[in-house]
């Protein structure tokens, strides 16, 4: 009995190793797919989840695959964060086995692409630019109101703006001070348009003072901008935008795509 117990332990670690190990070989096989479509410089991270790993090369249907790739540049872009989630991701298992898929469908593609703070730093000319989303009292008035719209923005109940608090230090009058800028985040047209809302003084060398318009306007300018950060991952439609710790977001979903070597399709 306790020969058999050992066999079996034995025999179920084989099992396992097998899985994991299928699941490393075609996780690769789909790295290079990806890099070779979005023509990364590098093969992105590629993670398919869901065990038993063998049940799903069988059936050729592989229910969450995870794809990340990092620091990617795009256009005036050094660090762009690219991401996908694929759904229900099919392709025949014989091409999977002999290393030969040549087209991959999924039933639910999510494709992201973040901008992170870096980048946009570099792009408005404010170097130490922190990113993080807003608090639902950003834009509260002095007296603490807010107005419901403004709430409701802040809370993410809209897909298409967003509220963003952004950080960072910028010369008023020749001395350089902290500043906090609340803007609103916008999708229009594939791109990310900042909308400055309300701005605040940190460790302002004036201390608690109003500024005068005229500096205050030309703060204000310095962060409202438009972002393009070019075509998501998939070529999938931009539908949403919103903000994380260090990073602004655009994404979209589309259903039942085809991903091939020489392009992709919706239908």
């Amino acid at each position: 009995m306790k020969k058999l117990a050992i066999t079996l332990v034995l025999v179920l670690g084989l099992l396992v190793a097998a899985d994991f190990g299928s699941a490393a070989f075609a996780e690769y096989q789909v790295s290079k797919k990806v890099a070779q479509q979005l023509k990364l410089p590098e093969n992105p991270e590629v993670s398919i989840n869901g065990f038993p790993f063998l049940t799903q090369v069988a059936a050729g249907n592989y229910r969450d695959v995870q794809l990340v790739a990092n620091a990617v540049p795009v256009g005036p872009f050094n660090e762009v964060g690219i991401e996908a989630d694929l759904h229900g991701a099919k392709v025949a298992t014989s091409e999977v086995i002999a290393g030969t898929a040549d087209t991959i469908s999924v039933d639910q593609l999510v494709g992201r692409v973040k901008l992170r703070a870096s980048d946009v730093a570099r792009l408005i000319g404010i170097q130490d630019l922190t990113i993080e989303p807003a608090a639902p009292n950003a834009l509260a008035d002095d007296d603490g109101n807010v107005s419901e719209a403004d709430r409701r923005l802040a809370e993410g109940g809209e897909d298409q703006r967003a509220l963003v608090q952004l950080d960072g230090t910028v010369n008023i009058a020749g001395s350089d001070n902290k500043v906090r800028v609340i803007a609103v985040l916008s999708l229009v047209n594939g791109k990310m348009e900042i909308e400055p809302r309300k701005l605040e003084l940190n460790n302002s060398a004036f201390g608690k003072i109003e500024l005068p318009p005229i500096f205050e306007q030309s703060v204000l300018k310095q962060f409202n901008t438009t972002l393009d950060p070019g075509m998501l991952p998939f070529e999938v439609q931009p539908t949403a935008v919103r903000v994380e710790r260090g990073a602004m977001v655009i994404e979209g979903t589309a259903e039942n795509v085809t991903i091939s070597g020489s392009g992709v399709s919706t239908g």
